[in-house]
């Protein structure tokens, strides 16, 4: 075997195996919680626990120790971290994701992240501000802030979706660029509502050089042969990227809606009015959990439809249609819409104590809305999408 290169230490971890380890740590999630949310991350021990368990590495080439499992894996385990903790859920699989994405590039680059450290993490920002990228295939130099990067305190490396200068009179060309985070500077800037242990702070870039190998142009990510598939042979790393990527952030607002279902009957299986009402016998209160299990069962049997699709499709080298793509993101907003309309049914049922900030479902509820504002979940944006292609107009976001 080459140098640098690792065997997974664990090759019998299956995403069974994951999804039992994230059920495990539910209740000690839940202790923590409240003070995640206060700190606007989740802890220490908690990402020791989640690199230890195997999350991390769920999609990270097996080449550099990782467990390289099905696409989706990270999803289901981030559904059981979420029904307690949604920020723990969307910090395990989104942190999952990056080294899917980083297994796209080429063998040097991954060889830099994972090669002496395969329990290395990557952090990622879509959104740059005011960034400056100047240069060429000999590479790139980069400045500029990069907002919303999800567990970046828990990380070594970054991947930056930035502009590079087009030639001639041609557009900006999209790329991602990788950053070893020692050259940055991460800000603490998250203040939110929802999802708010995530800690998904500013990474700011001061004239950083960037060689070519950590540079990846966005229209080799749409389901062509990355350099990362040419080494592995594993169709994940073939994947058109931003169609399928809202899978790997509907699992929180999945998770943390059956969260507050669960809590739900469980609290007012128990709990009386103070006139004295047994609000479980109350027909409204029975309406109310019954719309959100049909709509978060719906949810669950989508996701399942679309995950085994993009499965079968990847797998046997069938080609992702437009259509297919669009209809991916179409699907997964849905679902978010589904969530979202699951937990607005079942607030009013907490009563007064549903308006403390602690309150678990409470915390459900924003956590759900807020999964649901990501730009891969929109569902304006994924109705427009799909619209403007099935009418024959093509894809108006040149990066599907």
């Amino acid at each position: 075997m080459p140098d640098g290169i690792h065997s997974s230490s664990d090759t019998k971890v299956t995403e069974i195996t994951l999804v039992e380890k994230a059920r495990a740590m539910a209740p000690i999630l839940e202790e923590r919680a409240r003070k995640a949310e206060e700190d606007r991350r989740i802890s220490t021990e908690t990402d020791r626990e989640f690199r230890d368990a195997g999350f991390y590495a769920a999609l990270q080439p097996r080449r550099y120790g990782g467990l390289e499992l099905d696409y989706g894996a990270q999803t289901q385990f981030a559904i059981e971290l979420s029904r307690v903790c949604a920020s723990s859920g969307w910090v395990a699989g989104i942190l999952a994701c990056h080294g899917w994405i980083a297994g796209m590039f080429p063998d040097e680059a991954q060889s830099e992240i994972w090669g002496r450290d395969p329990t290395a993490k990557i952090a990622t920002s879509f959104l740059p501000i005011n960034a400056k990228v100047e240069g060429s295939e000999a590479g790139l130099r980069v400045s500029g802030r990069w907002r919303f990067s999800s567990g970046v305190d828990h990380c070594g490396w970054a991947i930056l979706l930035a502009m590079a200068q087009g030639d001639g009179d041609l557009p900006p060309n999209p790329v991602f660029v990788i950053v070893n985070l020692q050259s940055c500077t991460v800000e603490d800037t998250w203040h939110s509502a929802g999802l708010a242990a995530t800690g998904s702070n500013d990474i700011v870039v001061d004239d950083l050089k960037v060689p070519p190998h950590r540079v990846m142009p966005i229209v080799n990510l749409r389901g062509e042969d990355t350099p990362g598939y040419l080494a592995s042979g594993n169709y994940l790393y073939k994947l058109p990227l931003f169609a399928v990527f809202p899978f790997n952030i509907i699992g929180p607002a999945i998770g943390a809606a059956h969260g507050a279902l669960d809590r739900i009957v469980s609290e007012l299986s128990e709990r009386q009015t103070v006139t004295g009402t047994n609000l479980s016998r109350v027909a409204t209160v029975h309406q109310r959990i019954g719309k959100a299990t049909a709509l978060l069962d719906a949810a669950y049997a989508l996701l399942g439809q679309i995950r085994s699709d993009i499965i079968t499709k990847g797998r046997d080298g069938l080609e992702f249609e437009m259509t297919h793509r669009a209809r991916y993101r179409l699907g997964l907003g849905h679902i978010a819409q589904n969530c979202c309309q699951a937990v607005d049914e079942l607030l009013p049922l907490t009563g007064g104590r549903g308006l403390e900030i602690s309150h678990p479902v409470q915390r459900a509820w924003r956590d759900v809305h807020a999964v649901a504002q990501h730009i891969g979940l929109v569902w304006d944006l994924q109705t427009t999408l799909f619209g403007n292609i099935l009418m024959g107009h093509g894809s108006p976001d040149p990066k599907l």
